[in-house]
Formats: structure tokens, C-alpha cells, sequence
């Protein structure tokens, strides 16, 4: 068993990492080093190689690092941005810094004794870093486009300006197509069966099944369709104390933001196509429930026979109809 106090607090940065951790002779050390091979190397000679190290996610700036301590065989821990947050905020830390934050990560890390990070393939971050570029793609295509409206509204000649928001718009659609083909080509090579599986639901197109594949890491440590709905945000949560507050419930929305977007979308079309959802959703609204609440019930519905098909590796059945469903 790992020793409690044998722990490294890493703030990560683009360009360096703070460090704060238990040294050879037992002192308490801030060091900072480097983000590349030279400061990861620098890390480990002055904290040893037994030490367990945990940091918080922070997009990209960490995966160098973490890489590089999974070749060596270390342990580490990512530990959501948000947790992090909070355990500072709960000490009423007035001032902050980089080597204040690696402290408090450090004592995190001390206090909860973070599970070990299970590393997910490679394929997985390709699949992620396009899926977010075609985000950013998308946003672009929108901001353009409401330009190109607003552009209009002017009560002077804005022809030129609007050719050219067309130009960069037809542009970037083309990049996002081709984007959004090789994933499908990266998805295919990295989760065939399962992306197989998903897209045989009706609703489910390929770019939610995309979402969902990704969000999910393929569908990894995914133990029931309840663990799904929370991971998409979905799960209803209620807000009550003493006699006096009595808010409504509502969806917790504590997960992926886009995801809930798409799937709202494929809510949509399910309703209309899926005879599952379109018995469910009519069901709802014929008991005087609003239809943007039949929407979200159908919502997780969708996220429900998902992980059906994919636990159950069976192509869906759009005649087979649970009663008490």
C-alpha cells in the first residue's frame, strides 16, 4: 500500500508545471519545472519515482505529461477541474498562484486519496481532438453566418463584405466535411461494432453516436443506463430545504453540454421515427406532462436503449416493444 503522505501536486500550465510534494528528506518542496521531456525528467529525479501525482485536467496542457508517466510506469490521478475548485474554495483561499494551487492539490490528493487514472487509448484522444475541432468548426460556420444577416440589415452597399463571409462559410464547411469523414474513419478502426450498434437506433444518427462514443470512451466502465444519463447531464435533481425552499426539479445539467444538444435534437426526430420514443412520448403528453418534459424523458429513453444495444451486443428492434416501458 502506497504511503499516504507519498503524493505531488501538479498545476499545469502550457508552459510550466508548479510542483509541491514530500522531498528524500521528508520537507515539504514547491519546485517548478518545464512542460516537456526535460522538466518531466527533472520531476521525477527530485520527487522520486514512488510518488503518486495528481493533477487536474486541463484540456490539453497535461497530456504530454501524462503520457510520459505511463511509459514510465507511474502513478498519477486526473482529477476533474471542478473537484479541484471546490476543495480550494473550501479553505477560503483568498490569493491565488500556481504554487498555491499545486499546494491545495497536493492536500487533495493527501485528504482523498485519488484512484489511479485508467489511461484511455490513444484512438480515443484522436477521436476527440476532431470531434472538437468540428465544434470549433461549426461555431465559426454560425458566427459568420449571423454576420453575414446582420451584415444585410446595413443601409449601405455591404455586398463585398458578405461575398467574402461566404467564401470564408463555404470554406470551413468543407474542412468540417472532411473532418467529420475521418472520424468516422478513426471511430470505425477504433469502436466498429459499437458505432454499428448505436447508429442502428433510430434517432441515433452518426454524429450523436459519435458524441456518444467519445463522451463515453467508449462506453468504458459504463455499468448502467442510469451512469449514462448522469454522464450526459440528464439525471432529474431536486432542491428543497426546511419549509421554505421549494424549488422545482429539474435536469442537473453537470455533464456534456454538447452532448445534451444532440441528443435533444435526436429526441426530435425519435419522437416522429422511433416507435419506442413516439409511444412514450405520447403517452406523457396525453397525461398533461409539457411537451419539452416529454422531450427530455424521451431523451433518456434514447440514452437507455443505447446502452441496451451496446451492453447486450444486439442491433436494435424498433417492433420490439416493452410494455412497461
Amino acid at each position: 500500500m502506497q504511503h499516504k503522505n507519498n503524493y505531488c501536486g501538479i498545476d499545469v500550465s502550457s508552459e510550466t508545471l508548479d510542483l509541491f510534494f514530500k522531498n528524500k528528506e521528508g520537507n515539504l518542496q514547491h519546485l517548478q519545472v518545464t512542460n516537456s521531456a526535460t522538466g518531466f525528467r527533472k520531476m521525477l529525479k527530485e520527487s522520486g519515482k514512488e510518488t503518486h501525482f495528481v493533477m487536474e485536467a486541463t484540456g490539453v496542457y497535461h497530456l504530454n505529461l501524462i503520457f510520459f508517466l505511463k511509459e514510465q510506469g507511474i502513478a498519477f490521478s486526473v482529477v476533474n477541474a471542478l473537484q479541484i475548485r471546490r476543495y480550494i474554495q473550501m479553505h477560503l483561499e483568498r490569493n491565488k498562484s500556481d504554487k498555491k494551487d499545486a499546494k491545495r492539490i497536493y492536500e487533495y490528493g493527501v485528504d482523498r486519496n485519488p484512484e489511479s487514472y485508467a489511461m484511455p487509448d490513444t484512438a480515443y484522444f484522436e477521436c476527440r481532438s476532431l470531434n472538437n475541432a468540428i465544434h470549433d468548426l461549426t461555431k465559426e460556420i454560425t458566427k459568420f453566418s449571423n454576420q453575414i444577416h446582420s451584415t444585410k440589415k446595413c443601409p449601405y452597399e455591404t455586398k463585398t463584405i458578405e461575398k467574402s463571409f461566404q467564401k470564408i462559410i463555404k470554406k470551413l464547411k468543407e474542412e468540417k466535411h472532411n473532418l467529420e469523414e475521418l472520424l468516422q474513419q478513426k471511430l470505425i478502426e477504433w469502436e466498429a461494432e459499437t458505432l454499428k450498434l448505436v447508429t442502428s437506433i433510430k434517432g441515433i444518427g452518426t454524429k450523436a453516436a459519435a458524441e456518444l462514443i467519445i463522451y463515453t470512451q467508449g462506453f468504458k466502465d459504463m455499468n448502467s443506463y442510469k451512469q449514462l444519463i448522469s454522464y450526459a447531464g440528464l439525471s432529474p435533481t431536486e432542491y428543497r430545504s426546511g419549509s421554505s425552499i421549494r424549488g422545482r426539479v429539474r435536469i442537473c445539467k453537470q455533464g456534456g453540454k454538447q452532448l445534451r444538444h444532440i441528443l435533444y435534437m435526436c429526441a426530435l426526430n425519435a419522437k416522429k421515427t422511433n416507435a419506442q420514443c413516439r409511444a412514450l412520448f405520447d403517452r406523457l403528453v396525453e397525461k398533461g406532462k409539457n411537451k419539452k418534459a416529454a422531450i427530455i424523458a424521451v431523451c433518456n429513453k434514447l440514452l437507455k436503449i443505447v446502452f441496451g444495444v451496446v451492453k447486450n451486443r444486439t442491433m436494435y428492434q424498433d417492433n420490439f416493444i416493452v410494455k412497461s416501458a
